[in-house]
């Protein structure tokens, strides 16, 4: 396991038809693609592998490379160094990178209807019932800045907590498996497929989901220097448009979706059963409504003390969304 959560390049060489995405992109004026290479960061292989289950990029004319990470954190950094330049994070980990950098922008957003993976997890023997039961008691939260540090925090409030009342350890998620599988942390906030891994071969037991803290939104962001790149920003239009598709596919074909990625990644067969049956999740366009939204996300990871400064989401976003460039 620990060697498929090591970052990974894996290079699909993809033709592709012209995008009709329009917009923006026709403005830039018309760009040979063919001699276009998209670097896509992704976490633990499960976009590669939706994309390639559904088909969604086969034919036409630039190139994707896959780089794999074990968690946001390194996807965004990436982004930031222009190792890549278009990767897939969470809302809580865009928003902290957002807060100490100007190098990123948020250009699509994905959203579960019901909520996914991400929880607070226990051994299945402990005898912690509730987050109350977590104060005097070590939880990771994955790292800092995650989506599993943001639900932690909302968890602990809504139990009456403060992070001061329990002891957090910062750890990557092959660490964290291997802490709370030894006993060295009671709890772990963490999200697929780490929690489907923890459930499906620890046993592990949800003490807290997202339900009600966590808004269950995914972000395509974008170095912004690739932004400013004509050709890259229409490949970037043209992927985004075909991964809305492939999510599509993802919530009409679950077995298919399930079995491409247990060959890709080669998890077991449960794990990816039970990613495919709560991560479904559509493209829905970066409104007002949604900016505010993540605003909110935004303000209590500030009150939190987790944010470097204050983060204007509103200025962050490019929406290359196919809505926004038609």
């Amino acid at each position: 396991m620990k060697r498929l959560l090591t970052a990974v390049l894996a290079t699909a060489t993809l033709a592709l038809a012209a995008c009709g995405s329009g917009g923006s992109a026709a403005d830039d004026g018309p760009v040979d693609l063919s001699t276009v290479t998209l670097k896509v960061g992704d976490q633990a292989g499960i976009q590669q592998a939706l994309v390639e289950a559904s088909g969604a990029l086969q034919g036409a004319p630039y190139k994707v490379e896959w780089a794999q990470f074990p968690a946001a954190a390194p996807v965004l950094e990436a982004l930031r160094g222009k190792a890549v330049d278009i990767g897939v994070a969470g809302d809580a980990p865009t928003l902290t990178a957002l807060s100490s950098t100007d190098d990123i922008k948020i250009v699509a957003a994905t959203k579960v209807p019901q909520q996914y993976g991400l929880s607070v997890i226990v051994p299945k023997d402990s005898p912690i019932r509730s987050v109350a039961d977590l104060k005097g008691r070590t939880v990771s939260p994955t790292t800092q800045g995650s989506v599993g540090h943001y639900l932690l925090l909302q968890a602990l409030k809504e139990a009456g907590l403060t992070d001061s009342d329990v002891t957090i350890s910062f750890l990557q998620p092959v660490d964290a498996a291997a802490a709370m599988s030894s006993g060295a942390i009671d709890a772990w906030s963490t999200w697929d497929p780490y929690t489907a891994v923890a459930e499906q071969e620890q046993g592990a037991r949800v003490l807290r989901g997202p339900d009600g803290l966590a808004p269950g939104l995914t972000f395509l962001d974008a170095n912004t220097d690739a932004l400013e790149d004509a050709g890259k920003k229409q490949a970037m239009q043209d992927f985004i448009s075909r991964y809305g598709k492939a999510v599509q596919w993802a919530a009409d074909h679950p077995a298919e979706n399930a079995a491409i990625y247990t060959k890709l990644t080669q998890r077991p067969a449960a794990v990816a059963d039970l990613m495919s049956q709560r991560a479904n999740r559509s493209l829905v366009p970066l409104d007002q409504a949604l900016v505010g939204e993540i605003q909110t996300v935004a303000d209590n990871y500030e009150a939190f003390g987790v944010l470097r400064k204050k983060v204007e989401v509103s200025e962050a976003v490019q929406d290359l969304s196919p809505a926004a460039v038609s």
